[in-house]
C-alpha cells in the first residue's frame, strides 16, 4: 500500500523542517487520541504527544519505510507511552483521570441526536477506559485509528491471530462491563 505521507516523509528525511510540521499536522489528532487512551489526562497526552514528535524527528533519517508513515509514528507514541507509565508507577505518582474523550465531533442535523450520540460515545470510551490496557489499545486502534489487523499486528509487533484474538476479547469484556454498568446491549 502506498503511504500516502511519503512525499513529506522523504522530504522530512533531507531536513526540510516545514516538511515534518506538515507530518506533524497531519497525525497529530490521532497521534494525540492514541496518547490520551494510555493516561486519561488531556496535559499529559499533550506533553507526551510533544515527546513523541521529538522522537520522530530525531529518528526519522533511520525510517526505511518498511511500514507508513503512521505506523511507524503510532509504535513511537505505543512506546513512549508505555515508558512514561512505567516512569509513574516507579515514582508512585498517580496520573489524573480526565473524564472527557478526545473524538471526532460530526455535526448532527438534529442538535438533540447529536448531544445523545455524544454523551453515550463518552460513557462508551468511559467505559472502554475501565478494560485492561492491551484492551484499550486494540479498541482504540481499530475503532478510532481504523487500523487493520495487518498494521496493529505491526504497531503492537504482534502476530495478526493474536491481534485478532485480543479485539474479539477486548469487544466481549467491553460488551459485559457496559451491560454491568448501562444494564444493556450498547446498542
Amino acid at each position: 500500500m502506498e503511504d500516502p505521507l511519503a512525499e513529506w516523509v522523504a522530504r522530512a528525511q533531507k531536513g526540510d523542517r516545514a516538511a515534518f510540521e506538515e507530518l506533524v499536522k497531519r497525525t497529530h489528532r490521532r497521534v494525540y487520541n492514541l496518547a490520551y487512551h494510555f493516561l486519561s489526562n488531556e496535559q499529559e497526552a499533550e506533553d507526551l504527544t510533544q515527546e513523541v514528535y521529538l522522537r520522530a524527528w530525531r529518528a526519522l533519517p533511520d525510517f526505511r519505510g518498511d511500514a507508513q508513515f503512521s505506523t511507524w509514528l503510532y509504535r513511537i507514541t505505543l512506546n513512549t507511552a508505555m515508558n512514561y507509565q512505567r516512569t509513574l508507577r516507579t515514582q508512585e505518582q498517580a496520573a489524573g483521570a480526565a473524564e472527557t474523550l478526545a473524538h471526532f465531533d460530526a455535526p448532527l442535523p438534529d442538535p438533540a441526536a447529536a448531544a445523545a450520540t455524544r454523551d453515550r460515545n463518552a460513557r462508551l470510551w468511559a467505559t472502554v477506559r475501565r478494560l485492561a490496557q492491551r484492551y484499550r489499545v486494540v479498541l482504540a486502534l481499530f475503532y478510532q485509528h481504523e487500523l487493520s489487523y495487518a498494521e496493529i499486528a505491526e504497531v503492537l509487533g504482534l502476530p495478526i491471530g493474536t491481534v485478532k484474538a485480543q479485539l474479539n476479547r477486548a469487544r466481549r469484556a467491553l460488551a459485559a462491563l457496559w451491560r454491568e454498568e448501562n444494564g444493556d446491549d450498547g446498542s
